[in-house]
């Protein structure tokens, strides 16, 4: 047992890894890479699967991974790079994620074939684009620092909150099915959310005023803050489950506002970072690896296809598009953003989850949840990432400058090559 799961666990860092380098090699998407590698290691070839060599480890390390990912990208968040479309951002991830809810809830339902109670549990979820795969296609991309920011940020702070309207739309319907709970159960789902907030805020605050007294030395600075942000996701998932996520994000965001004024919180980012490409690697070798053949099948089905086509082509494009009007925007970007969402780990994982408590509860239709989540995955994943860096080429949207030279100091001689060059 214990030599399978150590193999499992090897296999799975190193194909990770010879993905991400191949990616760069033949300049593909690292997402769609690591997805066909996990498919060929699991369900087409059956070498091995997974969640079945790691057993119970198997969620908890994928929660962990998933929380590092997105502290590290909410810790990266920087006010300034939405200087200019800010506006925009606060829309797309309030209204425009609101009306995507609403209707990717109703094409699971007309389309998939879901029922409504289901569809509004999928539509929340399906919200979501997240760091573990817009960073990766925006790193192979190249897109002008506005967009881009625009990307990262609806990316990063939507994560969170896809879960959360997932959750919202179960407990909801739990209220509605079961006889003797009343509203008042939902105060438990607000107050939990609320407490997971204030959780990641004191958290981030604690940190910043432990850095800034020199509490911890230099060498242990960056595991410290790694094992709060692991504290903070798991206190949070204690207290209410899918809250973990948006505790770290917010204790992420506090970080990111206090590194302005302490540089050495900065330096944590490029340790965080690595672990970062390490662990999304992974994630999608575990999350595909564990599939089934029988799950990939179901994917070329009317009701699937059609599902996701709406989803790319109808509830995308016009959710941008209504939440952006009168905004900073332009029609080219406009057109950009409403193509490409990609969604990825956490659409994955958490799907998983309410398939199983759905299905507990008594709705077969449930069972349908992990096949089409992995179809909007994985055909998002592919169709944006080959498509991405040639539309945003079409539309003026790519940053084609080349490189620059960073100067470091500001002796007589560094200030006299600057103006030379």
């Amino acid at each position: 047992m214990e030599n399978v799961v150590l193999i499992s666990m090897v296999v799975i860092l190193v194909v990770g890894i010879f993905s991400q380098w191949l990616a760069w090699r033949i300049q593909w998407p690292s997402i769609v890479i690591m997805s066909i590698a996990g498919l060929l290691l699991g369900p087409v070839f059956g070498l091995f699967n997974p969640q079945e060599a790691l057993g119970e480890l198997y969620s908890p390390l994928i929660s962990l991974a998933v929380a590092i990912v997105l502290f590290e990208g909410s810790s990266t968040l920087d006010i300034r790079e939405i200087k200019g479309v800010s506006k925009s951002v606060f829309r797309i991830v309030t209204i425009g994620a609101i009306i995507a809810w609403i209707f990717g809830a109703l094409a699971a339902h007309y389309i998939a074939g879901l029922s409504l109670e289901i569809s509004f549990i999928i539509g929340g979820l399906f919200v979501v684009t997240g760091p573990t795969v817009i960073i990766p296609l925006l790193r192979n991309a190249k897109l002008s620092p506005r967009i881009a920011a625009v990307f990262k940020w609806e990316g990063i702070i939507v994560d969170p909150f896809g879960p959360l309207l997932a959750l919202f739309a179960y407990e909801v319907i739990k209220v509605i099915n079961t006889e003797g709970l009343h509203a008042d159960y939902m105060l438990t789902f607000f107050f939990s959310a609320f407490i997971a907030i204030l959780l990641g805020l004191g958290i981030g605050l604690l940190v910043s005023f432990m850095v800034s007294k020199g509490v911890f030395p230099e060498y242990l600075k960056s595991p410290i803050i790694l094992a709060f942000v692991l504290l903070c996701f798991t206190v949070a998932e204690v207290i209410m489950h899918e809250t973990g996520m948006l505790a770290v994000t917010v204790m992420g965001l506090t970080l990111a506002r206090t590194k302005r004024y302490l540089s050495s919180i900065g330096n944590v980012n490029h340790f965080v970072e690595n672990i970062s490409v390490l662990l999304t690697s992974t994630i999608f070798i575990l999350l595909t690896a564990s599939l089934s053949r029988e799950t990939i099948a179901e994917i070329f089905t009317w009701p699937i296809i059609g599902f996701v086509l709406v989803m790319l082509f109808i509830v995308r494009p016009l959710s941008i598009w209504l939440s952006t009007i009168g905004t900073e925007l332009t029609k080219q970007e406009k057109t950009l953003i409403g193509w490409v969402a990609p969604r990825g780990v956490v659409a994955l994982t958490v799907s998983g989850y309410f398939a199983a408590i759905l299905l507990e509860d008594g709705h077969e239709g449930a069972a349908l949840l992990t096949t089409l989540t992995f179809a909007l995955v994985f055909i998002t994943v592919c169709a944006h990432g080959f498509t991405l860096r040639p539309m945003a080429k079409a539309l003026g949207l790519a940053n084609d400058a080349p490189p620059g030279v960073l100067i470091v100091g500001a002796s007589s001689f560094s200030i006299a090559f600057a103006k030379y060059i």
